[in-house]
């Protein structure tokens, strides 16, 4: 296996080769001339990173390609990288951003190997001899055993060639965890050091949130090895990269006396079972001649993201629902009546006055009008279900992703400005309370344009 110092300056040789300027930075961010010791390569003519990442144990070629660059201009370059991840044994990924991307963008991996390195919330930095490195959290240990001699003058050694981890606690006493996860047993040293162990709840969910990272790894590189990632699976695979990067989040950041008192009071165990009819069903999806069994154990938490996915398409549908009512609803009404002495103008209850969710999400902002919408109707016939309408959409809306259906909630908005008045009459047409209620309208909710929410 070439050495991570052999493979950045085989990097730096491509990239240079094709014509491309480079700008170089050490996997702790500081800018480099030396390609030995570079992890980062930024092309500024193309807009694109290349990171060489060697965190946890494992080893990674990641290029991230900015909106607007062609990767056709970059084809021999990609092609060339590609070859060389192959060739040394490193797993390769080439990911497509939507904004034009810079150095700075890309810190936070850069923090995570200055964490590595210095003390972290009290946990020391890591020491030892060739074959063992330690780092202590006050009377908690962790301990590291190699399968190969650490190398002081190489960076991040101490987080290579792990052949087992131990956790010592205060009493001397010493579990062998059953993952050779480094993130994992710096959370495991938080834990044993606020008073827990491996073997009660929130220990073995460490140990179970390991292990379903290394299968979903074995699974996503089995799909993409066999070529089956398609049509009919793209979202599983996406739902599974997506989980394998929230493991990896949770996990580091459970190392934080902070982040694990807020982990310890949410914590709930994850059900990852699967029946019979559940696993020929994701073996069928994702068979190449024959299903590779060695797979089996990736398949219980790859159904219980796939429920997951399912309980968020039934609630999209719920909203959609909804959503059609409430515009049915909108429509056939010929005016829309306030309580009497609402005056949307200067309510300081309107959220579009009192701007107390201006930098919120969209998805928040159009929930709170929702709010304040069915809290300001009139009772009677299609006014109740109106008003229920509302308050629904208003618990529903926080979830929705989908840009159409925030588009059309924002539509329905604006559908009942017109209609608004306070008269009791039944009978009144519009157009008797259009001129009042428009200069309000125009003056509240015209100067806030709801589109502006999705720009």
């Amino acid at each position: 296996m070439l050495s991570s110092e052999t493979v950045a300056d085989k990097i730096f040789k491509i990239l240079k080769g094709n014509g491309h300027t480079v700008n170089m930075f050490t996997d702790e961010g500081k800018a480099t001339v030396d390609a030995t010791e570079a992890r980062r390569f930024y092309l500024p003519d193309a807009f694109t990173m290349v990171n060489l990442d060697e965190t946890d144990n494992r080893r990674e070629l990641k290029v991230g390609i900015s909106a607007g660059t062609q990767i056709d201009q970059l084809k021999d370059t990609l092609g060339q990288l590609k070859n060389l991840a192959n060739q040394s044994i490193i797993e390769y990924t080439l990911k497509t951003y939507t904004k034009q991307i810079t150095p700075k963008d890309f810190d936070y991996q850069a923090q995570k190997v200055r964490d590595m390195n210095t003390v972290s919330e009290g946990i020391s930095a890591a020491y030892g001899s060739t074959k063992s490195s330690y780092q202590q959290l006050e009377s908690a240990k962790l301990i590291i055993k190699h399968n190969k001699a650490v190398n002081e003058e190489q960076r991040g050694s101490r987080s290579r060639n792990i052949q087992a981890i131990y956790i010592e606690n205060a009493d001397g006493e010493r579990y062998k965890l059953p993952t050779n996860n480094l993130a994992g047993g710096r959370a495991m040293l938080r834990h044993v050091k606020e008073g827990g162990n491996p073997y009660d709840d929130f220990g073995k969910n460490i140990i179970e949130q390991c292990s379903e990272l290394k299968k979903l790894k074995e699974f996503k590189r089995y799909t993409e090895r066999n070529g089956l990632v398609n049509e009919g699976t793209s979202d599983i695979i996406e739902a599974v990269a997506n989980r394998i990067n929230t493991i990896r989040e949770a996990l580091n950041k459970s190392k934080s006396g902070k982040s694990y008192a807020r982990f310890i009071e949410e914590f709930k165990a994850r059900e990852s079972t699967i029946n019979e009819d559940d696993l020929s069903e994701i073996k069928d999806k994702f068979t190449v001649r024959t299903f590779d069994e060695g797979m089996d154990e990736a398949l219980p938490y790859v159904n219980a993201l796939i429920k997951e996915m399912q309980a968020v398409s039934e609630a999209d549908d719920f909203a959609r629902e909804t959503l059609d009512s409430l515009v049915a609803t909108i429509n056939k009404s010929k005016v829309i009546r306030l309580k009497a002495g609402t005056d949307i103008k200067n309510d300081p209850e309107n959220p579009l006055v009192n701007n107390t969710v201006k930098n919120a999400l969209p998805q928040v902002q159009l929930g709170a009008i929702f709010e304040y919408l069915s809290g300001i109707i009139d009772g009677g016939k299609d006014q109740d279900q109106l008003s229920v309408l509302l308050a629904r959409m208003n618990d529903l809306v926080d979830n929705v992703k989908d840009r159409a259906m925030l588009n059309t909630a924002a539509n329905a908005i604006r559908q009942m400005m017109p209609k608004f008045t306070t008269k009791a009459s039944e009978d009144v047409k519009v157009s008797d309370d259009t001129n009042a209620w428009q200069h309000r309208i125009e003056e509240v909710f015209g100067s806030y344009d709801i589109n502006k929410l999705f720009n």
